[in-house]
């Protein structure tokens, strides 16, 4: 009988002229993780940085070398990805910093919210099962107009 069912579904959504998306409890499970945060999941008990990468600066107006990095981390355990940037500014400089996690597949996105220390922050994880997602990261040094930024590779 649900076989039936199905096969209405989809004969209307055909005679609609619209796509049919199934979606089963593994679609569900899979997304599971999408938006929580890395360390109060325990997921960054199992995370590695696979990618990194760094955009350096000097800027004129202070005679400072900054840079900023973006992280991309995976937990194998939770099967997640997320960001994480690290500003290398001095404090009484620093006027900013903010990183975002993607997916590859939707484009699906989220921004840094957890502070791991003065200078350090973290995405949200997403979930990468059968996809791969990337992260990238900015900062501001004072009122100097270069915007520092970085994109790591796909993992």
């Amino acid at each position: 009988m649900r076989a039936l069912k199905s096969i209405g579904v989809a004969a209307l959504a055909l005679a609609a002229g619209t796509a049919l998306v199934v979606t089963g409890p593994a679609d569900a499970a899979g997304r599971q993780w999408d938006g929580k945060d890395p360390i109060y999941s325990g997921c960054a008990g199992t995370g590695r940085i696979v990618h990194k990468k760094t955009d350096k600066y000097y800027s004129s107006r202070y005679h400072l070398h900054v840079s900023v990095t973006a992280s991309l981390w995976y937990s194998r355990g939770c099967r997640t990805v997320w960001a994480m940037v690290d500003a290398n500014v001095p404090t009484d400089k620093w006027n900013g910093e903010g990183c975002n996690i993607w997916r590859n597949s939707d484009m699906k996105h989220y921004g840094c919210k957890h502070r791991t220390g003065t200078v350090e922050m973290l995405s949200p994880m997403l979930n990468d099962k059968n996809t791969t997602g990337f992260a990238t990261a900015w900062s501001y040094v004072g009122n100097d107009p270069h915007e520092m930024f970085a994109r790591t590779g796909s993992y």
